[in-house]
């Protein structure tokens, strides 16, 4: 039989309404329809009394007089029937007589609970109190390294999890990002007064929307903030050269060099050198990581691509630049002396131009560094035609760079002597760049340039070397080499030529001095200030071939006698170099003492490098040993 007390059981209430039918009206838990209970049987109540969507809320409900088990009942919101709660099964009570769910409560309801056989509490309304966020204004505590955001959160909950989010910018010159979300960036709890503060290092100079949210643990339903627009102020060191900012989007490390990362550059004026003005307001640009054996030094170099051509401290307009870090060089001037050395040597079509700046990616500094013009062709830089595979000439442009690594798009060999690469044309994603013909006339040209240098006709005008290769241009090139000796430069990897449509191949443009002039200790002699480097062959095992184009150029002796000449024309030139680089450690010097505060410069990166202790120590270095290698080879010559 079914006990029925004989009043209306006293209903535990919360601060929320609660609704007590005179007759309750819970729809049946099966098809089978249960009929009600003419009066209520037992007492409901909800604990916390106040609380807010998604919270967890504990239902209980007694029947004084039975103990059978028991069902939640629901409308969800809907303002219809009551039915079971989906998840929850039915109940025994605890051993103080009591039935207790745990429900999430995300929307207004109506609960209810029902025994086996009949018997109902009251229905009990519950309301999820409102809520609100505020986030301020992001302010930064002056020194551009850290900013503080600060959310206000009601009602109070000291303890709960608090988040601030950024909201990511969708791409538009690369696929990185394309659709935008809310990312999550710091993560915090509420204090006494309901108050998330989110401290962020380095925070972004690129404006984005931020906003915070909290909510109990697993929650589906969040008290989520205003939004807030914020970019970081920019910092300085004062060095006097430009800075550079970089900046990605969503503010990740630029940590591989087989993807762009998107974002923006801008770049201030130089009170040291004139022609360095401030590029205004930010512009789209992307960047990638750069280098084989300098990737992996903890002081990075990046290729650098502006959306659109700039010129950047008059070196003329472009889209692509690198920003090398000179890791290994501590003096920071090798790469400058030896692009000084090669304007000098005016049988080079071109050679790059390199500006020392100062540089911060993504709010943190990373050092000085030089700003440098890339090797590409361009009307303003390596002046080829520009190849496609609508190209009905593929007698040229291309521009080839020997690397023992490999690394180009497409690799060629030039006869037994080492691999080359295809710098450009390259390929394109839309199919529009190098064709398979292409790459099999200019492997075919190497072949047999290769072969008439190396046969035993080599020496004539018409029929050996000269026939492919432009005298002039390897004259100056070879001089630069030896002078400077660069480590790759012994026809290893970062050798470069290019070759005009019905020309000659041409040597150049100069690149990669960071190993060079001193600053390793290698095979051949690459430390002293004295000796031929690439005139004679090295006795080692060589990346390429132990033979090279420049041992067999210096085998005739009508190109010996060329160098020979050029250099007397020449020599009085090249003794300023010193002049130079004493001027260019005057104007760098401030920045060098901030990049050697953050880069150790008494760091050996490897057991060849020539490591002196201080950078004024390293600059006396350079100078002398490049005063000593030019009048070693004045004495040559």
């Amino acid at each position: 039989m079914k006990i029925r007390p004989t009043g209306v059981a006293a209903v535990a209430m919360t601060s929320l309404a609660l609704a007590l039918p005179t007759a309750a009206t819970a729809a049946p838990v099966s098809a089978n329809p249960v009929v009600q209970p003419a009066v209520v049987s037992g007492v409901i109540s909800s604990s916390p009394a106040s609380f807010v969507a998604s919270e967890i809320v504990k239902i209980s409900a007694d029947f004084p007089t039975s103990k059978p088990k028991v069902s939640l009942l629901s409308d969800n919101g809907s303002g219809g029937a009551l039915l079971p709660v989906s998840g929850q099964t039915a109940k025994t009570a605890d051993s103080s007589g009591k039935y207790t769910f745990s429900v999430r409560i995300n929307t207004a309801q109506k609960v209810q609970v029902q025994t086996s056989v009949g018997d109902t509490t009251p229905v009990l309304q519950l309301t999820p109190q409102p809520t609100t966020g505020t986030l301020d204004p992001i302010t930064e505590d002056g020194t551009g390294h850290i900013a503080t955001a600060r959310a206000h959160f009601t009602p109070i909950r000291k303890g709960q999890s608090a988040t601030l989010q950024i909201l990511t910018l969708v791409t538009t010159t690369t696929d990185e990002v394309t659709t935008a979300h809310w990312k999550d960036i710091a993560t915090t709890t509420q204090d006494a007064n309901g108050t998330a503060t989110f401290s962020l290092t380095d925070p972004l100079e690129v404006s984005h929307q931020y906003r915070a949210f909290t909510g109990p643990s697993g929650a589906t339903i969040h008290t989520i903030s205003n939004e807030v627009v914020y970019a970081a102020g920019r910092t300085s060191k004062n060095t006097g050269l430009s800075t550079i900012y970089l900046n990605t989007n969503q503010g990740d490390s630029i940590n591989t060099r087989t993807h762009y990362f998107e974002g923006q550059f801008s770049m201030t004026g130089s009170s040291a050198i004139p022609e360095c003005v401030a590029t205004g307001a930010p512009q789209l640009a992307s960047a990638k990581g750069r280098g084989n054996y300098s990737w992996s030094f903890s002081k990075k170099s990046f290729t650098l691509k502006l959306d659109k051509k700039t010129d950047l401290c008059g070196m003329g307009k472009s889209k692509k630049w690198a920003l090398i870090a000179n890791a290994y060089d501590k003096s920071l001037l090798r790469g400058q002396a030896a692009f000084n050395i090669g304007s000098k040597l005016t049988n080079l079509a071109w050679t790059p131009d390199a500006k020392p700046v100062d540089l911060y990616i993504n709010g943190s500094y990373r050092g000085s560094y030089n700003l440098v013009e890339r090797i590409t062709a361009d009307p303003n830089r390596v002046n080829v035609p520009e190849l496609d595979n609508s190209s009905t000439n593929i007698t040229g442009g291309y521009l080839l760079e020997w690397d023992f690594r490999k690394g180009a798009d497409h690799n060629v060999t030039a006869g037994s002597r080492g691999w080359v690469g295809i710098k450009e044309p390259e390929n394109e994603d839309d199919g529009t760049g190098i064709t398979t013909p292409m790459v099999n006339y200019i492997n075919n040209y190497l072949d047999q340039a290769d072969a008439a240098l190396f046969g035993s006709n080599f020496t004539s005008n018409t029929s050996g070397w000269q026939k492919y290769i432009d005298k002039n241009s390897a004259v100056d090139y070879y001089i630069a080499q030896e002078l400077m000796k660069p480590v790759d430069g012994n026809m290893w990897a970062s050798t470069y030529m290019y070759k005009q449509a019905d020309g000659k191949l041409f040597f150049g443009p100069m690149w990669d001095y960071d190993l060079a002039a001193g600053s390793a200790d290698r095979a051949g002699g690459t430390v002293f200030s004295t000796g031929f480097y690439l005139r004679n062959p090295v006795n080692i095992s060589a990346k390429q071939s132990t033979k090279t184009w420049f041992n067999r150029l210096n085998e005739d002796s009508e190109f010996r006698s060329a160098v020979a000449s050029r250099w007397h024309q020449v020599y009085a030139a090249l003794k300023t170099d010193d002049a130079f680089l004493a001027g260019q450690a005057s104007i760098i010097s401030a920045s060098a003492n901030e990049n050697f505060k953050k880069w150790d410069v008494h760091e050996h990166i490897s057991t060849s490098q020539v490591v002196k202790g201080s950078w004024s120590a390293e600059v006396s270095y350079l100078r002398g040993w490049l005063r000593t290698r030019i009048s070693w080879m004045n004495s040559q010559y």
